[in-house]
């Protein structure tokens, strides 16, 4: 346990019985990180209970705990009072990486990023499948909830998802209504290729994904920045990819000319438009208007919660939290999350500049 200013940060692993074909059935410890008000616990009153689910590459803790300057999404919502969790899931650090450790059971289009320094030669993996799939996903979320409502002895979480961290979250939802309280969702994912599960489990294939720094930083980050002052500080990039080589040892050797390369599991998922129709609890989306809207959008138009509410964000990309709009995700997340209203509002479709000055908007 340590502290930052007055916000404790208490890092757990909880015990869940795996639900991954590489690992079914064994007990393994998931990690969980908790920020909260230093003086409420001490009080034996934490706020109201939120798990932050990480997306498809970033593993939690970079994600919403980032140890630059006030890029602590997890912070900011511990000093508006809230219990604050997020967890890794099976195939992200510091939580379980079964398979990924040998270089061989990359998937083959990523395999030429690792010739000649780490394999000599293309090669088929030794697990020839893929690793986790939405519903393993769902189950660990549901092994971290039950946890937290343990803990803090309480019967529902709010839950907040970023890319593929929403379908997890509203597939989450959707299947344990009784558990959430509101949600929020950020960047969400597209629609992915199937809704129904693959008729094998596991799907053939490789466990292993990576992302090169060039391509994430590049291609996926700052191809996708609009003008000069979308990054208010541009020093974060390289303290996120950073911190991302910080948890993988493994990772940081297996790049060209000491970079390192991400590594993250590859996925079976599926289910995600369905979830949409099916989710119950008041839901707030943000969604940055150089994060491929186009697409992107499409899961705000599949929303069927009965209490909805829409933030197009100007200026910012699919990594929100990270740029000057994170102000903007701060503040209406807070706001949705204790009174589940946008600008004293209900629901609606909003239009929010980098600053956070909100106008009612059509999506």
């Amino acid at each position: 346990m340590d502290t930052d200013s007055n916000i404790l940060s208490v890092d757990r692993f909880v015990l869940h019985r795996s639900t991954v074909p590489a690992s079914a059935g064994q007990p393994v410890g998931l990690f969980m990180r908790e920020r909260v008000l230093s003086e409420a616990l001490e009080a034996g009153r934490p706020g109201p209970a939120v798990l932050l689910l990480h997306g498809g590459f970033a593993p939690s803790i970079v994600a919403y705990d980032l140890a630059f300057r006030d890029y602590s999404l997890m912070a900011a919502l511990a000093g508006a009072g809230f219990d604050v969790f997020t967890f890794s899931h099976t195939g992200y650090a510091p939580s379980p990486r079964p398979r990924m450790d040998d270089p061989v059971n990359v998937a083959a289009e990523f395999q030429p990023e690792l010739i000649p320094h780490v394999l000599p030669s293309a090669c088929p993996p030794r697990y020839p499948f893929r690793l986790v799939s939405s519903q393993t996903e769902w189950d660990e979320i549901d092994t971290v909830v039950q946890a937290i409502r343990d803990l803090r002895g309480v019967d529902r979480v709010h839950l907040i998802g970023w890319s593929t961290g929403a379908p997890r979250a509203g597939g989450y939802a959707a299947r344990h209504p009784e558990r959430v309280d509101r949600m929020v969702l950020f960047g969400p994912s597209p629609f992915f290729a199937d809704e129904a599960p693959p008729p094998q489990i596991p799907m053939p294939g490789a466990p292993t994904l990576l992302q090169t720094r060039e391509f994430l930083l590049e291609r996926r980050w700052r191809d996708h920045v609009a003008d000069s002052g979308q990054i208010e500080d541009p020093e974060v990039c390289d303290a996120f990819w950073s911190a991302l080589m910080a948890l993988d040892e493994i990772g940081a050797s297996w790049g060209r000319e000491g970079q390192g390369i991400m590594r993250a599991p590859n996925r079976m998922n599926f289910g995600w438009r369905d979830s949409l129709s099916r989710i119950p609890c008041p839901t707030l989306f943000l969604l940055g208007e150089q994060d491929n809207y186009a697409r992107r959008i499409e899961a705000w138009h599949a929303l069927r919660a009965p209490q909805r509410a829409f933030v197009r964000v100007a200026g910012c990309s699919h990594f929100m939290q990270f740029e000057r709009a994170r102000r903007v995700l701060w503040k209406q997340s807070i706001e949705w999350l204790a009174h589940a209203t946008v600008d004293g509002a209900t629901g609606g479709e909003f239009a929010a500049d980098r600053e956070g000055r909100l106008t009612a908007a059509s999506a």
